[in-house]
């Protein structure tokens, strides 16, 4: 079953509407760069009281430029237009845009777009700060939507001091969750590890994201694929193969896989989505996505609980989810002989029970087969929150993990078993106590539900 992720914004802000929104998922998602702090933190505070369990994901303010323009403007087919940033141009002839951000690094490109690859533009020429075009299209633009240049390269140091930020505004709020912007390589991700003890969602949207996914997928919690800044940034021609060697990637790392971008828009105006939206849908569950988001569809649409509605029913979770486990490419292949043993507990009535401290078998274990249903004991409140958002998943938090383990985990498992062994009449134990990154569990035993009378 694929989850929910669903942006809260002005039309789910309130009580009675953040309570159904929470009612059908764990996870929610705030976007930083808009509303103000005292909005975000009203928020939080308003989901945590109607349900502490619910982990909340907030996207910090990257550095994408992002359009100044308060009131919606008309751009008619062919009309120029310069985004600039800082001083404004001395050309009358043309109308100017301020944006929010300087201009990443880039080569002269054929065109350039805006709100996330939506409204094109022939590119005229540069300069500093400054790019000029002209619009394919008429359209209206809105306000704080993104300018995107293919193939750009981003400024990590200014990237990372516009997150630190942002980061300080909001260290007192209760969130769970930050999402990175752009990230190009996995330094950033590690930098901000150091300084947040949050849930790290990185969005592979760029060239260099692409280039660099490997180390991003190994160093992140969890991964976006943000579809229409990916497209936007590299081309629309490239956009399906990447979107599918991403998600091959993260799957090989363990991680958690969000698919956003236009899901469901549609919904926003119509009751029912389109074909093309749901062979989208289809796909994105084929390469198992974890959580398909929801932005305006729930931000701003009155439908919001219509189009969430339409998901749940489409992710039906009695339906009958093969995963392909076969390891015939780069992304699935493993020299670990243990772990390869553990690809053999597929079927539906087995289950895995993994008491751990840092997670990292977790991620080893779904790497192989997404699809297992985990029961998991950690004393780590991070592994805790992080395995919550995982499906065909139990999570308990526990006491400190004493020095001997036999005692504890019997007491746990006995204490639990009613969860454990429902429906089921064997169970697998792994026992992955003080294991280190990489390191192999130290056993694995089949246990049945008469020994913990």
């Amino acid at each position: 079953m694929t989850n929910v992720l669903s942006t809260i914004g002005p039309a789910t802000e309130g009580v009675n509407n953040l309570k159904k929104i929470v009612s059908y998922s764990k996870f929610v998602r705030l976007n930083g760069a808009h509303n103000d702090l005292n909005w975000h933190k009203k928020i939080c505070n308003r989901i945590k009281k109607i349900n502490p369990r619910c982990k909340i994901l907030i996207d910090l303010p990257g550095i994408k430029p992002r359009t100044l323009n308060s009131k919606n403007l008309l751009i008619k087919k062919n009309e120029k237009i310069i985004f600039y940033f800082g001083k404004k141009k001395k050309l009358n002839d043309v109308r100017q845009i301020e944006i929010s951000k300087p201009l990443p690094k880039f080569n002269n490109p054929k065109i350039f777009s805006v709100s996330d690859g939506k409204f094109i533009f022939k590119f005229i020429s540069k300069g500093k700060n400054y790019i000029l075009g002209s619009s394919k299209e008429s359209f209206t633009l809105l306000s704080k939507k993104g300018l995107n240049i293919p193939f750009s390269i981003y400024d990590n140091k200014f990237q990372e001091k516009v997150y630190l930020d942002f980061l300080k505004k909001i260290k007192n709020f209760n969130f769970d969750a930050i999402g990175l912007s752009y990230v190009q390589n996995h330094n950033l991700v590690n930098k901000m590890r150091h300084k947040s003890n949050k849930i790290i969602v990185s969005k592979i949207e760029n060239d260099q994201g692409c280039k660099n996914m490997s180390s991003i997928c190994q160093s992140s919690d969890i991964i976006m694929i943000d579809r229409g800044d990916l497209a936007a940034e590299i081309g629309d021609t490239n956009l399906y193969n990447q979107t599918i060697k991403i998600s091959k990637c993260t799957k090989y790392y363990g991680k958690l896989l969000i698919m956003a971008t236009e899901n469901l828009e549609t919904m926003i105006f119509n009751n029912s989505p389109t074909k093309s939206e749901i062979i989208s849908l289809s796909f994105s569950k084929s390469l198992n996505a974890d959580y398909l988001m929801l932005s305006d569809e729930t931000a701003t649409s009155k439908k919001f609980l219509k189009t969430i509605n339409w998901l749940k029913n489409f992710n039906n979770p009695n339906e009958n989810k093969k995963i392909n486990t076969k390891k015939n490419n780069k992304f699935m292949q493993t020299k670990d002989i243990f772990f390869k043993n553990l690809s053999q507990i597929n079927e539906r009535d087995n289950k895995i029970i993994i008491f751990t401290r840092k997670g990292y078998v977790i991620e080893k274990i779904l790497s192989i087969n997404p699809s297992i249903e985990m029961i998991i004991f950690t004393d780590n409140q991070k592994v805790y929150d992080l395995s919550y958002l995982r499906m065909n998943s139990f999570i308990f938090k526990t006491a400190k993990f004493p020095i001997s383990l036999d005692k504890f985990i019997y007491s746990n498992i006995r204490h639990n078993k009613k969860i454990i062994f429902k429906n089921n009449k064997n169970v697998c134990l792994l026992y992955a106590a003080f294991a280190r990154k990489n390191s192999r569990a130290n056993t694995l035993s089949i246990l049945e539900e008469k020994d913990f009378r």
